[in-house]
């Protein structure tokens, strides 16, 4: 909201009414600009959606009670560490996992695998996600460190 009403009444109301800010008059214009710009930043980052039988990021929804993966309608088939693995993404979008962590949140049984099984693993729902995700990929490496959904 921009206005001339400076109260604490006025600014109280107008957030109450779902003003994602408040501006009074006298304005700094430079001011009124970066205010737009970081609540279009926060319009612009993805969001993640999850409940007790879903978790929805971007265009890609995951079933875990029924273990399914649906992107953009389509269904697509994941091994269960493939879907471990995406759940971890997904449910901490941004965050960087190492490859041991992936390891850890994958196979809950203690079996001892490989730095590059996971690689592997990246790389095959990589492939299966790209046929169904729009706007490139969505797992990025981050050399020397792992993994990161975005």
């Amino acid at each position: 909201m921009l206005t001339a009403k400076v109260d604490e009444i006025d600014r109280l109301l107008g957030l109450e009414l779902g003003a994602d800010d408040y501006v009074c008059k006298p304005f700094s214009p430079r001011e009124v600009v970066s205010r737009v710009r970081t609540i279009a930043r926060r319009l612009q980052q993805p969001s993640t959606v999850a409940n007790d039988n879903k978790l929805i990021y971007r265009t890609v929804t995951l079933y875990t009670d029924r273990y399914e993966c649906i992107a953009n309608g389509q269904r697509i088939e994941l091994t269960p560490v493939e879907f471990k693995m995406l759940h971890g993404f997904m449910s901490q979008p941004g965050r960087v996992f190492s490859r041991d962590q992936l390891m850890d949140m994958s196979y809950t049984d203690e079996r001892v695998v490989s730095d590059r099984t996971i690689d592997t693993h990246v790389k095959n729902l990589r492939k299966k996600l790209a046929l169904y995700v729009d706007g490139g990929e969505l797992i990025h490496s981050i050399y020397g460190i792992g993994y990161k959904i975005e």
